[in-house]
């Protein structure tokens, strides 16, 4: 399979005034044409520190400390106007919070018909019959009428689906979907799930689809990479690691879910917490809350080799007992 996306050891770095962090570390990722890339974790693990990274949308404290992304073969220079130019036309990003991600003061198809105009070039009269065709695209009813609303006059559910017809305008190879259903209900969730997938069916776009949420990365999800503190620390056919996880971490985290099928009085939660970014282990970040940790575990950090970042991978330990 041909690459789209690839991130090759990245490290970000924030500046703060008791010195700097490193929130996402050594992150290495692939996203192929029309491939669904999970990518999961506890909140503060990094994943939209990543995601920001791929996309260039940094503040003034952020930077790329060192690593490379690049798209559809050519590194991107995240200092370069002309690669911003090629973010911009060639991705397309759906944020967490659709409030925060819509301009308040600007109706919904002057949104979409700006997003189109950025990545097509054409005129603002086709950019605006474009908008409205992209708004019936995503399900939003009278979508003549509904263009002419400002976000706080539509739904959540239509304002995250504003936000999906802006991302997906011009038809961008990549689109990057940062937990896209958090403040959605349940049904309303499975709609934008739907949508998504078929989108991504007809468009053929790559997605990097973010969430805490193991159910829904195993319902749209190719692979799944799993974070944990800012590193990588299993990836799999996402099949594969649900039936076989390999990780500790990736372990805890299925065995805490509910299953309608079993009958338990209590779940199993991770005991711990995530460590801070200023007091992070020598060795393995996930070392203090893991059951298997031995002196290695504590001393030496890990490779992600054979796809899990772990010194006693569960099923190595399994064949060997």
């Amino acid at each position: 399979m041909s690459t789209l996306l690839e991130i090759r050891d990245l490290t970000v770095r924030i500046d703060l005034p008791g010195g700097p962090v490193f929130p996402v570390r050594d992150v290495s990722l692939r996203i192929g044409p029309g491939e669904t890339l999970g990518l999961v974790g506890e909140s503060g693990c990094g994943k939209t520190l990543t995601c920001l990274s791929v996309m260039g949308l940094f503040g003034r404290r952020v930077s790329v400390e060192s690593g490379e992304i690049a798209f559809k073969g050519t590194p991107l220079d995240p200092k370069s106007r002309a690669d911003r130019a090629r973010r911009a036309r060639g991705m397309g990003m759906i944020s967490q919070n659709p409030m925060t991600g819509l301009n308040p003061v600007r109706t919904l198809g002057w949104q979409v018909a700006e997003a189109y105009r950025i990545r097509t070039g054409s005129s603002r009269r086709a950019a605006a019959a474009r908008a409205v065709e992209l708004l019936d695209l995503v399900g939003i009813p009278e979508p003549r009428r509904r263009s002419r609303d400002y976000p706080h006059q539509i739904s959540g559910g239509q304002q995250q689906r504003a936000m999906i017809a802006m991302a997906i305008a011009g038809e961008p190879a990549l689109l990057v979907a940062d937990e896209p259903t958090t403040a959605l209900d349940v049904t309303v969730q499975a709609q934008i799930v739907e949508l998504l997938s078929r989108l991504q069916r007809d468009l053929g776009m790559g997605m990097l689809f973010v969430t805490h949420d193991l159910g829904l990365v195993a319902e749209v999800a190719d692979r799944v990479a799993v974070m944990y503190a800012g590193r990588v620390v299993e990836m799999a056919p996402a099949a594969e690691l649900f039936a076989r996880p390999r990780h500790p971490y990736t372990q805890g985290l299925l065995t805490s879910l509910p299953f309608l099928d079993d009958e338990v009085e209590r779940l199993s939660p991770i005991d711990g917490t995530v460590p801070s970014l200023r007091a992070m282990p020598r060795g393995c970040a996930f070392a203090p809350r893991c059951p298997h940790a031995s002196e290695i575990c504590r001393t030496a950090v890990p490779d992600l080799s054979g796809a899990v970042a772990c010194h006693h991978p569960l099923a190595v330990r399994t064949e060997a007992a």
